[in-house]
């Protein structure tokens, strides 16, 4: 097969990214057929080490974070994420080299093989397969692997990680993972194993009730972050933040004010005090893995190790400076709480401005709390769509819902149309929505200012 014909095919299997999925089709989703589809190929998963990932919102950027520093002393990392901004291709990384189309076409193919036999079998799923049997012949010694949704029963955890990691958890996705942040939780805590270390960021109170449940049935060591590790913030600018994270302890000394020497200062070129959180998540990771990482390589993996790879990390399309005056910023919130988040952020590096939003999102997100959180902040609302997703919702009805609770706002459905007319102005410009929707908006942007092109499966 081609690479567009092999995306087509993937494609054309169960796609919860594009067709809804119902709480009766979650229930039915077994992880025995993940099992089968592994063993089938080898169990390429446990081949390597792995770093398992969940969360609502910032798991990407710290996956992005543990992959980044792991380079510094790893050959080979892998790593798997999902949903992709441009390019199916970025969704499969080595050391951040996306996977080449002439991989993905034979992946499938082997893939394919198997799935056949396999009544239901989703597109996650082919697509986990195939990022493990990459990471398998690729011989890499770590992957860094990003659950796709909730955690229990998510296609992603068969793998039995050297430490689970569990990111910021809110209300998303309720209709399926539970109406309570402490159900939520707990479908996110799924990916905790026995006796397997687990970092969870700080939560909520139900929330991380929940975790501390999972945590303690399974005997895994619990480190949270505010309570074991604690960040302050720095300085802020265009193009990077510093914070310092320090171990917490009951004795410091004059003499010994440090007890760990991952503590310290750090500076990362993603914005917003979210961004700083993740950041402390990944460093209270790798020192967990540092006795594993040393017996690997003989070698000490030290704070100034991490302080290159966070430094070095690259993220698109999460607050995204695309230009900086007047403004333009890119944002995948697509949630109520990444919504307060990116209002936090706007406010934080550029101050009291007023900005266009460019805005589009897809029907089982809070529209309406978005569009509330944002408003106060809006000079003006310009209502578009992701093109070819039956989920999304169409721009017209975005119009509506902002008409409907007295918010200015006009209808513009082509994305690239919505783009110029906004750019055409010298208001600051915000694109915020879906991952794919701020993907394409990209696209856009390099064509409207002849900036290089990102990786993209346009024809």
């Amino acid at each position: 097969m081609q690479y567009r014909e092999t995306l087509a095919y993937l494609y054309s299997l169960t796609n919860y990214e594009r067709v809804p999925l119902s709480i009766r089709a979650y229930e039915t989703i077994k992880i025995d057929r993940m099992h089968y589809l592994l063993d089938a190929l080898g169990n390429p998963h446990k081949q390597y080490h792995i770093i398992h990932v969940a969360g609502t919102k910032g798991k990407g950027s710290t996956c992005a974070m543990l992959a980044s520093c792991l380079q510094r002393i790893a050959p080979k990392v892998g790593l798997y994420t999902s949903p992709h901004l441009s390019s199916f291709r970025e969704r499969i990384q080595i050391n951040r080299e996306p996977i080449s189309e002439e991989e993905v076409c034979e992946l499938a193919a082997e893939v394919r093989s198997v799935a056949q036999r396999l009544p239901d079998i989703t597109t996650f799923e082919a697509t986990t397969a195939m990022a493990f049997l990459h990471f398998a012949r690729r011989e890499v010694d770590w992957a860094v692997v990003e659950v796709g949704l909730g955690g229990r029963l998510d296609a992603t955890n068969v793998v039995l990680p050297k430490v689970s990691v569990i990111t910021s958890i809110s209300f998303d996705h309720q209709h399926i993972l539970g109406s309570t942040l402490h159900d939520i939780a707990l479908e996110k805590a799924g990916i905790i194993k026995p006796g397997v270390p687990v970092v969870s960021q700080a939560q909520l109170p139900e929330a991380m009730a929940a975790i501390e449940q999972v945590a303690r049935d399974q005997q895994a060591p619990l480190t949270v972050i505010g309570r074991h590790w604690r960040w302050f913030p720095g300085s802020v600018s265009l193009i990077k933040q510093s914070f310092e994270v320090k171990k917490v302890a009951q004795v410091r000394t004059e003499a010994h004010p440090f007890l760990n020497d991952l503590e310290g200062w750090y500076e990362i070129p993603c914005l917003g005090r979210h961004q700083v959180e993740n950041a402390t998540t990944a460093i209270a990771a790798l020192d967990i893995l540092r006795k594993d990482i040393y017996e690997m390589y003989g070698q000490q993996f030290t704070s100034r190790l991490v302080r290159d790879g966070l430094w070095a990390v690259r993220w698109p399309g999460r607050f995204e400076i695309l230009r900086p005056e007047p403004p333009v910023v890119l944002d995948g919130a697509h949630n109520l709480d990444s919504a307060r988040k990116l209002v936090a952020t706007l406010v934080e590096v550029f101050g009291s401005r007023r900005w266009t939003f460019v805005f589009g999102t897809l029907r089982d997100k809070d529209a309406a709390g978005m569009l509330a959180e944002l408003s106060p902040r809006a000079g003006r609302w310009i209502m578009s769509q992701l093109a070819n997703n039956p989920r999304a919702i169409p721009a017209h009805e975005l119009l509506q819902l902002a008409q409907s609770r007295g918010v200015p706002a006009e209808s513009v459905p082509d994305l690239e149309e919505a783009m110029r007319l906004a750019l055409n102005s010298s208001s600051p410009v915000c694109v915020f929505g879906s991952v794919a929707f701020v993907g394409e908006a990209r696209l856009h942007w390099a064509k409207h200012t002849g900036a290089p092109l990102p990786l993209t499966d346009e024809l």
